[in-house]
């Protein structure tokens, strides 16, 4: 019996299923790789940590993709020089408890609170980091895009409140594109435009979820304990606090691309 139960909603109602596969129109996901984009190495374990074990549950290859370093999180004087190392131990530790193997966690390694001044792509000044001889948020997620070949995307919504998850929302969209077309060959070969889901860390959806997932006790307690590896944080047992407090639920908002198309509006016009 599945650890999970699941619910889609639509224009005719909702529809619920224990089956993660049945939910998303897949005939099976053990095939499958999901990437979770995170903009800080928390967000996506407090708002989705439950789809990534469901995912995990159902076979899929899940990998989290964490873009910002977490210097800006330290809450002590004592923390500030060695807190990048400590949140990324605290990444592998909050994965280990969602049952994320240490392999499938990436880091991007940008500035914590600093995307805003690394969006696009240019080339690397001497010395700096950089993927093919360029860096920049649209070089990076291109560059993980092709390698890891996703078939679904998870990313908070750009509504939410941090600028750095909203930098990272609107840089990835672009770069699923970029990611789909012959445009910089050096960052690997096309790959196609994967589902894309968006979830709430902070601010509510812009547009109500249409997914929506309920786990047991015992699993939510996994996410539970995922969250509190943070300890670095110190209001992380607030947040602990408040996620227990709204019970062992999880919503998703399934993103349509709808590329224009004049035909789209003729009918405003006969």
């Amino acid at each position: 019996m599945s650890q999970f139960k699941f619910a889609r909603r639509n224009e005719s109602g909702v529809t619920r299923t224990e089956d993660l596969a049945a939910l998303l129109g897949a005939e099976a996901l053990k095939d499958e790789t999901w990437l979770c984009v995170s903009p800080h190495d928390d967000d996506i374990v407090m708002g989705a940590g439950l789809w990534q074990m469901a995912a995990i549950e159902a076979g899929a290859d899940v990998h989290l993709l964490v873009v910002t370093d977490g210097r800006m999180g330290y809450c002590s004087p004592r923390q500030r020089d060695a807190i990048v190392d400590i949140r990324k131990q605290e990444v592998y530790d909050s994965s280990r408890c969602l049952g994320l193997a240490e392999s499938n966690v990436h880091f991007m390694g940008m500035p914590d609170c600093q995307l805003a001044q690394h969006q696009g792509r240019r080339r690397a000044a001497h010395n700096e980091d950089n993927i093919a001889g360029y860096t920049g948020l649209c070089n990076t997620f291109v560059h993980h895009l092709r390698k890891l070949r996703p078939d679904r995307v998870l990313v908070p919504a750009a509504t939410d409140l941090h600028p750095d998850h909203q930098v990272t929302h609107n840089e990835l969209m672009i770069s699923l594109f970029h990611a789909s077309g012959e445009i910089w060959p050096e960052l690997g070969k096309p790959t196609p435009v994967p589902a894309v889901y968006e979830l709430a860390v902070y601010c509510d959806f812009a547009q109500p979820p249409n997914l929506q997932v309920k786990s047991d006790d015992a699993t939510f307690q996994k996410k539970l304990d995922a969250v509190a590896a943070y300890q670095s944080q110190l209001q992380i047992e607030q947040l602990v606090a408040k996620l227990r407090d709204a019970g062992p639920t999880e919503y998703l908002h399934e993103v349509a691309f709808n590329f224009y198309s004049p035909t789209t509006y003729h009918k405003l016009f006969e």
